[in-house]
């Protein structure tokens, strides 16, 4: 069997998305997923070790100027390589206008995706040959679930999501907390001063206190945490550098962005700190992740001193572990 599954961004839905191909293989056998995503992306889909082909399509640099790139070349090879293969399904997790008109409607094969009191964006259904009501109440990895159990023929199965992430390289475990400051929306950044408290005391406590920082704004933002000489900050790498990063990690601290979903999906203890956002439909829920969530959409109502509680707990708690094993 070879499934397509449309989910072109961003890097939480990919990470949300992969509990789906464990649920499938596991209950259906091998399977070839092939995958389109945004090419800051693609990485991630080859972290699952059932997936085979990543097809990278920049929709978000399209933006604005459609009406020129639908008669382009470059548009008309695009569609070609959707075209290429006939699948036995074809899935759009997205449930969005531009991945039903802009990438499932040009592919080859019967495809399925929410109906349309399901889909974020109604419409969208009108591209699908089949359309199954999944609740919008429910988290966005159970709603994937679904729908992929639903289009594939198989139930969801009762244990909890498996991301299954495999990054190719070995893990080292180092005495490393990981605290993610930084995120493309305004609102969902906490206060520089609260972070300059955790890092005092993340340094008394770890040897090295990393700070990842993608685009070039990131890295200036995260300048200002250089004060101490275990601070580290991770800037420029590639998507698997940083996910190994959190891998080898004692503990996360992260604010809502994509780097929060990856450290929950590999199981690292995490705290996640929530302001406008929901965590009951988007947030980590893995067995080791804790969520602080603003008593009101403010970042700045979240305390610090609630945050070096938890902090001092992972620590105890660490420490118990290995006085355990000595």
């Amino acid at each position: 069997m070879r499934v397509l599954v449309v989910k072109t961004s961003s890097m939480g839905d990919l990470i949300h998305t992969l509990p789906a191909l464990t649920d499938a293989t596991h209950a259906l056998g091998p399977i070839q997923f092939d995958w389109v995503c945004e090419p800051s992306f693609q990485e991630i889909p080859h972290w699952h070790p059932a997936v085979s082909d990543v097809l990278a399509i920049p929709l978000r640099t399209w933006r604005g100027r459609l009406h020129r790139l639908l008669f382009s070349d470059a548009f008309r090879a695009y569609k070609e390589a959707l075209s290429t293969h006939t699948y036995d399904a074809v899935i759009d997790a997205q449930g969005l206008m531009k991945s039903a008109f802009l990438i499932t409607r040009f592919t080859q094969g019967v495809r399925h995706g929410y109906a349309l009191s399901s889909a974020r964006e109604p419409l969208a259904s009108l591209a699908y040959h089949r359309r199954y009501r999944i609740s919008r109440d429910w988290h966005a990895i159970s709603r994937i679930r679904h729908l992929f159990a639903e289009a594939l023929g198989y139930s969801v199965p009762e244990q909890a999501p498996d991301a299954s992430i495999d990054l190719g390289q070995p893990v080292t475990q180092v005495n490393r907390i990981v605290l993610v400051t930084q995120t493309s929306r305004v609102q969902k950044c906490w206060p520089v001063a609260a972070w300059q408290q955790v890092i005092e005391q993340a340094t008394e406590r770890f040897d090295e206190v990393v700070l990842p920082a993608g685009t070039p704004a990131e890295q200036r933002a995260v300048e200002q945490f250089m004060g101490h000489q275990s601070v580290r900050v991770v800037a420029g790498a590639t998507l698997t550098d940083v996910a190994l990063e959190l891998a080898g990690a004692r503990a996360v601290i992260s604010v809502d962005t994509g780097l929060c979903h990856v450290a929950d999906a590999l199981g690292v203890p995490l705290l996640a700190l929530y302001g406008p956002t929901s965590p009951g439909l988007v947030g980590p829920i893995g067995p080791q992740a804790q969520v602080i969530q603003s008593p009101t959409s403010e970042m700045s109502q979240i305390p610090a001193a609630d945050v070096i509680r938890w902090l001092n707990a992972i620590d105890t708690a660490s420490d118990a572990i290995h006085q355990g094993l000595s």
